[in-house]
């Protein structure tokens, strides 16, 4: 849609390129095109049939600068955000929670730092959240817990510290739960009991007690 269009473009502009042909099949904001275009063709977006942005895919493509220009409640339809193994740092703006449809959310190997933001706990719709090798610190939100539907957290090589959440345990449909190499403390809530696991690493932590015997069935 144009929304969507003029949101790519603000946020393409915001970013630290030293590279001209950054994202070339994306307009410049300048050329004030985006009123009569869609962004359906450009580089890593994909859309639905009704031409809206479903899928943003930008992986490993030297990306240098922030999220706070990225305008998410633009965004509403948007399944699929991988921002991943790029230059993005800063925080993760709490407004990202207005992608209320997101499913897939990629963001490993960036520079992020600072918090999670607790407003995470609100993407009812996310199953799996990669945001391993950053710089985040702080606990992990105990809101994390409201994410029914989730199937894989991954948050490790971070300074994440405090003990884990017992409400991870609400996450009945976790099948990998990726913590390892925080300065995550404490003990391990017995309430980390989950059907479907099959990946569980909390290695190089600094927790005070043994995985409790019904985590391990």
């Amino acid at each position: 849609s144009n929304e969507e269009a003029d949101a790519l473009l603000k946020w393409k502009a915001s970013l630290q390129s030293h590279n001209q042909s950054l994202l070339p099949s994306w307009p410049n904001a300048t050329t004030n095109v985006s009123s009569k275009i869609s962004p359906c063709a450009w580089s890593g977006i994909s859309c639905n049939d009704a031409g809206r942005v479903i899928k943003i895919s930008l992986p490993k493509i030297g990306l240098k600068g922030t999220l706070h220009d990225f305008s998410f409640s633009s965004f509403p339809h948007l399944a699929y955000l991988d921002l991943s193994y790029n230059e993005l740092f800063g925080t993760i703006p709490p407004q990202i929670s207005n992608l209320t449809n997101l499913t897939t959310l990629y963001f490993g190997g960036d520079q992020f730092s600072g918090n999670i933001p607790p407003e995470v706990g609100l993407m009812s719709h996310l199953e799996l959240l990669h945001i391993d090798t950053n710089q985040l610190d702080g606990s992990i939100p105990p809101e994390l817990g409201q994410l029914s539907s989730l199937v894989v957290l991954s948050l490790f090589f971070n300074h994440l510290n405090g003990s884990v959440p017992p409400s991870l345990g609400n996450l009945t449909n976790l099948q990998q739960l990726i913590l390892f190499s925080n300065n995550l403390s404490g003990s391990i809530p017995p309430s980390l009991e989950y059907p479907m696991l099959t990946t569980l690493n909390l290695d190089f932590n600094h927790f005070t007690s043994y995985l409790p015997h019904n985590v391990c069935r």
